[in-house]
């Protein structure tokens, strides 16, 4: 074992049939799996009295936990009242810690608005969830000031990522899309102004606490891989001309960031090849590639998308454990994002396998305790996501982010 990662003993893909005619995974599997949620709910929910009081983010807090019981009520429609009225109880809690300074969905009061918008929008109550709403948009001057980065986590992505949060729960018609297209020309002009500043050779190129990370989290492919799906939706022809023009481009320059292993670099300074996880490393690479390959057919880029998914299976099980952002079921999401555009079943067999091993949750030997060991992004909320989307996996989504 590396300090890093657990030696994958897994046999690779040799024809195994996981997915019926349903596209549901095949029964014994799904029983064993659905038992592992319902057990692992519970223990999350006896729990709740050790979550921090103070964080109501989607990241580490309540609104993070929220959104888990959101899901849940889709995928599971029988117990869709009793899980959308948890997720409502955890977020009036998380609506009373906002402090209006960090304007992201994942981070900032961004997420526990949004989530609260769509929670009372399901429950009927349309003037309540305005209300949030308009909250929401009174932020784009805050988010449009040059003190703000342009990275998902703290900065002008995770706001652009709320609206079409909205978008997607609610409806099209609750942002509108000059909204949408105002924060993305800003982030281009942005990515535009830094690369200048620099003598960059990509038309885009971004910094968050004066280092140009490259990952999904803080770097420059989240930011792209968000611009990318927006320049290409229907909704916005009008920015389709970015794609060729600065995109691209950008991605182009970032397969130069390619380590020999075939991981990639956390940012330019720096050739170390340690972080194979969402946040930093491969994992995040795979989204980017995956959406350049399905708008423009180049196999390069699938082909790229597919070695980064070869660093997962190797060196993804990480011994920092079973969350989101740096850890298992996160590099999960990669292996089946990789399943739904190829197709090819290696793929969701590698993400199942990882799915067997969250079914040992806790009994591994971690490097740590993750700081907040039942949150979305670092704890046991985001491996029950995990867990649940794989019982359907061809409509599994990374939350927060896909």
């Amino acid at each position: 074992m590396s300090d890093r990662f657990f030696k994958n003993n897994y046999h690779d893909y040799n024809g195994e049939q996981y997915l019926g005619s349903d596209n549901r995974l095949v029964s014994q599997l799904e029983s064993t799996i659905t038992q592992w949620i319902g057990q692992y709910l519970h223990k999350l929910e006896q729990n709740l009295n050790r979550t921090d009081p103070t964080d109501g983010t989607v990241y580490t807090g309540s609104a993070g936990i929220a959104l888990l019981y959101i899901h849940l009520a889709k995928l599971l429609p029988d117990q869709r009242s009793n899980y959308i009225s948890k997720a409502k109880t955890l977020i009036d809690s998380a609506l009373k810690q906002r402090d209006g300074r960090v304007i992201t969905f994942l981070c900032g009061d961004l997420g526990p608005l949004s989530i609260a918008a769509v929670i009372y929008y399901n429950l009927g109550d349309q003037k309540t969830s305005d209300k949030f709403i308009e909250k929401i948009l009174s932020m784009k001057k805050h988010a449009l000031s040059h003190s703000n980065p342009d990275e998902y986590l703290y900065g002008r992505a995770g706001y652009l990522y709320t609206l079409i949060f909205l978008q997607r729960e609610i409806g099209h018609h609750i942002i509108d899309n000059q909204h949408i297209t105002d924060i993305f020309e800003a982030m281009i002009k942005s990515g535009e102004k830094y690369a200048r500043q620099t003598g960059s050779t990509s038309p885009l190129m971004y910094q968050w606490h004066d280092s140009e990370y490259l990952g999904a989290a803080h770097g420059v492919s989240g930011i792209i891989y968000l611009l990318l799906k927006i320049a290409n939706h229907e909704s916005f022809p009008h920015l389709r001309s970015y794609i060729d023009s600065h995109l691209l481009p950008t991605i182009e320059f970032l397969k130069s960031k390619c380590l020999s292993s075939g991981n990639y670099m956390s940012s330019s300074d720096s050739k170390s090849d340690k972080l194979v996880q969402w946040c930093h490393g491969a994992p995040g690479f795979v989204y980017l590639f995956n959406r350049a390959y399905e708008i423009t057919g180049n196999s390069s880029y699938i082909q790229r998308a597919s070695s980064a998914g070869d660093v997962i299976w190797e060196r993804g099980l990480l011994t920092k454990g079973y969350g989101l952002c740096h850890g298992i079921a996160g590099n999960g999401y990669a292996l089946l994002d990789l399943y739904r555009v190829t197709q090819d079943p290696k793929w969701l067999h590698r993400a199942i396998k990882f799915a067997e091993f969250c079914l040992d949750y806790g009994k591994h030997n971690l490097a740590r305790t993750p700081d907040h060991p039942f949150s979305l992004f670092e704890g046991l909320a985001g491996t029950i996501y995990y867990m649940a989307d794989i019982l359907t996996p061809t409509s599994a989504r990374f939350p927060t982010f896909e």
